[in-house]
């Protein structure tokens, strides 16, 4: 896998490296393909999907959290630009234009997933495996692309939106969590029938420190999205106040 991500890597240098603020985007992608390799490439992985729930919460938080924002971050706009208005245009993503339906894909069939049954169902059949985490990872991608949209059709939030709009990402995948971290019984058969490889993390608190990974994880990020949303928000206002008929130019570079 590493030598595919380093092809990944040149090919990316060979073809955006005439972007003019490429050195921005370039530590953008090189991290969402360390994010990458980290999660499917690295013995997290084989941890994850075998003995330890924390190790496989821990590759969730960083795919479905981490991944999305970096990656979109890092592709240039003239990439992916025209692909998101194929798929407007086609009626396949038109549903982005109303964040609350990515937003709430997402997070209920992440809950969904986490239901015991479920997850165990689930698990035991790799096809079924597989498809769940593709299905995940991209909702994950349609949950953060309104607050990083690549085209002015999908921009659609303010900055106070914004920020409520990750408060609640927050706040509905806070149930999920709650339910594993306080959990008195071990849920997910796979980790519980497992052999144990460390004899200080029993099933019941390996489950409960899955929960507390995800959930710290995912508030860091949040945490430093909404940090940087309202800085720029403010040096924004900040902006406005010192040039109060703005010009064309400074107008054209808010609205990019």
């Amino acid at each position: 896998m590493a030598v595919a991500l380093v092809v990944v890597l040149v090919a990316y240098v060979y073809q955006f490296k005439a972007e003019e603020d490429f050195f921005k985007k370039f530590a953008f992608f090189f991290s969402a393909l360390v994010v990458l390799y980290v999660t499917l490439g690295s013995p997290l992985h084989v941890l994850g999907d075998h003995y330890l729930f924390s190790a496989h919460m821990l590759e969730q938080s960083l795919i479905y959290t981490l991944l999305p924002p970096l990656l979109l971050l890092g592709l240039p706009k003239r990439f992916v630009a025209p692909i998101v208005r194929l798929g407007i245009r086609t009626k396949i993503l038109s549903f982005l234009k109303r964040p609350l339906i990515p937003l709430l894909m997402f997070n209920v069939l992440f809950s969904f997933y986490h239901i015991p049954l479920v997850f165990n169902v689930v698990v035991d059949n790799n096809v079924l495996h597989n498809l769940m985490h593709f299905v995940l990872t991209l909702t994950a991608f349609f949950m953060w692309i309104p607050l990083i949209p690549m085209v002015k059709e999908l921009d659609t939030l303010s900055e106070i939106h914004k920020i409520g709009y990750i408060f609640a990402a927050g706040m509905l995948l806070t149930p999920a969590c709650a339910l594993i971290i306080f959990a008195d019984q071990s849920f997910y058969t796979v980790y519980s029938d497992a052999p144990q490889l460390f004899a200080s993390l029993p099933p019941l608190e390996d489950q409960r420190t899955g929960g507390i990974v995800m959930k710290v994880v995912q508030e860091i990020v949040y945490s430093t999205v909404i940090g940087y949303i309202f800085f720029t928000w403010a040096r924004k206002e900040r902006l406005s106040k010192v040039d109060p008929v703005p010009t064309n130019s400074f107008i054209e570079e808010v609205n990019q």
